[in-house]
């Protein structure tokens, strides 16, 4: 499994993503899209919040974010699915690392208004494969809808 994660990072249509800084940034890019994607719809103002998220939680510039998030397109066809993204964020990620992760993929989810059951099923996979529990879920989705917790 590790080997073909190793693959779609190594692949040579964008060389300017195969680097160890942009490989985290591309995974997170993957379960961004993958949120996108869960309504088999990809609008662009879903792909501006990609955009936001990997320029928010990454000291990356707009071409890189651009390149990764070509690369991510390219490589959606061939994904076996999150897991091999998955597990490298549980690898290079601290626990505060992946719950901003997990805000940002409730901002991806939350121009579906009412309509983001999709959405909610893939972040809520996401999360158990983050390893983060069902409060850092709810605390996400709450911190995204502008209420507390309280």
């Amino acid at each position: 499994m590790f080997e073909r994660l190793k693959g779609v990072f190594a692949r040579e249509q964008i060389p300017e993503v195969e680097t160890e800084t942009t490989t985290v940034p591309l995974a997170a890019a993957m379960l961004l899209l993958e949120v996108a994607w869960a309504d088999h719809e990809l609008e662009e103002r879903e792909l501006e919040q990609v955009k936001v998220a990997l320029e928010s939680m990454y000291a990356i510039d707009q071409d890189q974010i651009s390149g990764i998030i070509e690369r991510a397109r390219l490589d959606h066809h061939d994904s076996t699915g999150v897991f091999p993204f998955t597990r490298l964020l549980n690898d290079r990620l601290d626990r505060s690392e992946r719950k901003a992760l997990l805000v940002h993929l409730w901002r991806v989810a939350s121009f579906e208004g009412d309509q983001e059951h999709y959405e909610e099923h893939v972040i809520r996979k996401i999360t158990d494969l983050l390893y983060l529990n069902h409060s850092d879920f709810i605390a996400a989705k709450r911190e995204v809808q502008g209420t507390d917790l309280g």
